[in-house]
């Protein structure tokens, strides 16, 4: 399948880990054309090579490279009917990229509150992955090129979890990570990792045209469903926003809990509240 119009304008759903990212998705998808992708970072990494951060630029894009990441995402759909929206948090990092790539993208950045989305991280960042719950995760979007660095990673993390109790890394690296966790504590990484990716992705989208992106706080669409699921809806395009939005409220639920948590120590919310403290301001979380 080559780049056809059904991918001129995918829907991509980014923001830190733990933001809310995939029950955007399962609203969106309430539409039946659209079609969940589920994390396809091997694809976004190609000829990506070694590097300290996940970071790409738009200089990045190449023609070529462009048109291969159009086409494997294409080959995903299984109906040429079908419009692609993926959740992967490695956008927030990759803003100008993604556009680069695929200009008529249109991108939610979905950001939540800091006190939420800390500890759901802090459990990334300390849980203790075996090897086999870890291939099944990844097996649908392994590919052979990406492998080797893949494995390397996966050798690095599984071996400090257990050493030091907490991985060398985690989810998408931002510039100086690698720096950062030899000397801090895993609570504090985590807040640096959250702090640092919504930073860059909200400066990273004010140099694209606004039409491409909005921004949904997570915790404002458990309180208004409607009045968010209409934003959204607005945004994507369906057929009827306003049926979308009455769907969104009865689909979500306002108490919704992710129970994988590990919860900062007060000594540790002490040394991560004057770092992240700007950010929260930044998206209105006063």
């Amino acid at each position: 399948m080559q780049y056809t119009a059904v991918m001129r304008s995918p829907i991509v759903v980014t923001g830190t880990p733990r933001s809310g990212k995939s029950v955007i998705c399962r609203t969106v998808v309430l539409e039946k054309c659209y079609q969940w992708v589920r994390e396809p970072l091997m694809i976004w990494n190609m000829d990506l090579g070694a590097r300290k951060d996940d970071c790409r630029s738009a200089l990045e894009a190449t023609p070529d490279l462009k048109e291969r990441i159009q086409n494997a995402c294409a080959k995903l759909l299984e109906s040429q009917n079908n419009r692609y929206i993926d959740d992967l948090s490695y956008h927030a990092l990759r803003i100008p990229f993604l556009h680069a790539v695929f200009p008529e993208a249109k991108i939610i950045h979905v950001v939540r509150k800091p006190e939420h989305a800390i500890p759901e991280m802090l459990y990334g960042w300390t849980y203790r992955d075996s090897v086999g719950k870890a291939f099944v995760r990844r097996r649908k979007n392994i590919r052979l090129q990406g492998l080797p660095r893949l494995a390397l990673r996966f050798a690095e993390n599984y071996l400090s979890s257990r050493l030091r109790g907490s991985r060398k890394t985690w989810g998408p690296r931002v510039p100086d990570l690698e720096q950062f966790v030899s000397s801090h504590k895993s609570a504090e990484v985590a807040a640096f990792q959250w702090k640092n990716m919504v930073e860059i992705a909200m400066d990273d989208l004010a140099g694209i045209p606004q039409d491409n992106w909005i921004q949904v706080q997570f915790d404002a669409l458990l309180e208004e469903p409607a009045v968010q699921g209409l934003r959204i809806g607005e945004f994507c395009g369906v057929d009827n926003p306003q049926m979308f939005a009455e769907s969104v409220a009865k689909f979500i639920e306002p108490d919704f809990v992710f129970e994988k948590k590990v919860y900062p120590t007060e000594t540790e919310w002490n040394a991560i509240n004057p770092m992240i403290e700007q950010v929260r301001e930044r998206i209105g979380f006063v």
